[in-house]
């Protein structure tokens, strides 16, 4: 059977990871890296993360059977414009996202041919704080929830390829629709991040008092705060986009924090969080 011909546009953590998880798999699938940066692509190449490159986006497309846009959320629709031209007809089209409605608005409109390419909005949740091929990893998506937000619109068979694509690279695939994806991401991805940032720039004093901060500073502020280092580029951009239902999410919080703040007793509320998180932990 011939492998697949799979590229991904953009192989930096996420890219590059997907890369690496697919390419266990050999002869299912042939992965071409494609970008702008021809060194960042013969890093990824180097790592193992794709079989060969191209700094040429038409040509990196052309004959793909699927096209994985691992790239900022705010560079997601632009770039699907650009390819479509270039695209075969049977091409299936995904996105690695963590905002999902303004994004499968889009590229529903730009793939809304019959008979033409396909878009399924896909959402792996997985990553990690740094950034680049080089901190990429082939187990980053086993066992990770994978989120497939199909429109109305989407065929069934585009809807079972990307499910079994995501499933080959060891994710567990889920799906719900954009809007619901991203309600929950606001609550738990963007807010935690939000959070991390707040917490840092509180606990800072200036200059003189860093020091005793990093000597402080233990597992818990450490563990909440590691995100934190998260590209502020990809973030901004990611909060921008989910910034309706960051603001409520937002608010939420703001107004159980005055709550526990201000009670006399922390003991009832204390105990159900930790009741809570046991059951997520369970799960």
């Amino acid at each position: 059977m011939k492998p697949e011909r799979v590229a991904i546009i953009g192989v930096g953590l996420m890219g590059g990871a997907l890369g690496l998880a697919l390419l266990r798999k050999k002869r299912r699938w042939h992965v071409a890296g494609v970008g702008r940066n021809a060194q960042r692509l013969r890093l990824a190449r180097r790592h193992g993360a794709v079989q060969e490159h191209t700094t040429d986006l038409a040509a990196g497309v052309r004959d793909a059977d699927i096209v994985v846009l691992a790239v900022p959320v705010d560079e997601i629709a632009p770039l699907a414009r650009r390819i479509r031209p270039h695209l075969k007809t049977g091409a299936l089209v995904m996105d690695v996202g963590s905002v999902k409605a303004p994004i499968v608005r889009s590229l529903q409109k730009i793939f809304s041919s019959s008979g033409g390419p396909h878009f399924v909005g896909a959402h792996p949740m997985a990553g990690s704080e740094k950034t680049g091929v080089q901190h990429a990893r082939a187990d980053l998506y086993q066992d990770a929830v994978c989120v497939l937000t199909p429109s109305g619109n989407t065929p069934r068979a585009a809807l079972e390829r990307a499910r079994s694509f995501w499933r080959g690279a060891g994710a567990r695939v889920v799906r719900l629709d954009a809007v619901t994806h991203d309600r929950w991401m606001a609550l738990v991805s963007h807010l935690p991040h939000l959070l991390a940032d707040c917490l840092v720039l509180a606990a800072d004093r200036g200059p003189s008092a860093r020091r005793t901060l990093r000597l402080l500073a233990a597992g818990s502020f450490r563990d909440m705060t590691r995100v934190a280092e998260a590209d502020p580029r990809q973030w901004d951009a990611i909060f921008r986009m989910n910034d309706k239902n960051l603001k409520v999410a937002a608010a939420r919080f703001q107004k159980i924090l005055r709550r526990l703040v201000g009670a006399r007793n922390r003991r009832i509320p204390l105990a159900k969080a930790g009741r809570l998180h046991s059951l997520l932990a369970d799960h």
